[in-house]
C-alpha cells in the first residue's frame, strides 16, 4: 500500500520554502544596498516590461503541473503511483522556479535603476503566480485523514 501523506507534506514544505526564499531575497537586497543610485537608469522600463511579460511564461508551465497533480491523485494509493508523484514533485519545483522569474527580474531592475516600486510589483506578481503551485488544501486534509 502506498502512503501519500509524506508526498503532500513535501509539496507543502517545498511551496512554503520557495515562497519564503522569494520574499526574503528582495528584502535582503534592499536592506543590503539601501538607498541605491541605479547603475544603469535607462534599463528601468525595459526590465520592468520584461518582468511583467515573464509572468506569462510561468502560466504555460502551470498546465504541466495541473496534469501531474490530477494524475497523482488519480493513481491513489496504488503501487505504481510513485512515478506519478515523482513527476508531480518535479513539475512543482519547475513551476516554482519559473514563478520566481518576475521577482528575480525585479531585483535586477532594482540594481539597475534603484527604484523600489517596480521591485515590489514584480515580487507581488511572482507571489501571485506561486499561489498556483500551492497544493490544494482540501486534498492535503483528505490525505491526512
Amino acid at each position: 500500500m502506498f502512503d501519500t501523506r509524506p508526498h503532500w507534506k513535501a509539496l507543502q514544505r517545498n511551496w512554503r520554502l520557495q515562497t519564503v526564499v522569494s520574499l526574503g531575497l528582495p528584502i535582503a537586497l534592499v536592506w543590503f544596498l539601501g538607498s541605491w543610485q541605479g547603475a544603469w537608469e535607462q534599463a528601468a522600463i525595459p526590465l520592468f516590461v520584461v518582468g511583467v511579460a515573464s509572468v506569462f511564461l510561468t502560466l504555460r508551465r502551470f498546465r504541466y503541473y495541473k496534469q501531474a497533480l490530477i494524475e497523482a491523485d488519480r493513481q491513489g494509493q496504488q503501487p505504481e503511483a510513485e512515478a506519478a508523484w515523482a513527476r508531480l514533485h518535479h513539475q512543482q519545483l519547475l513551476g516554482l522556479l519559473n514563478a520566481k522569474l518576475p521577482g528575480w527580474i525585479g531585483m535586477l531592475q532594482y540594481v539597475c535603476a534603484g527604484e523600489l516600486v517596480p521591485l515590489i510589483l514584480l515580487v507581488l506578481a511572482s507571489q501571485g503566480v506561486m499561489l498556483l503551485y500551492r497544493p490544494p488544501a482540501a486534498w492535503v486534509q483528505a490525505a491526512n485523514q
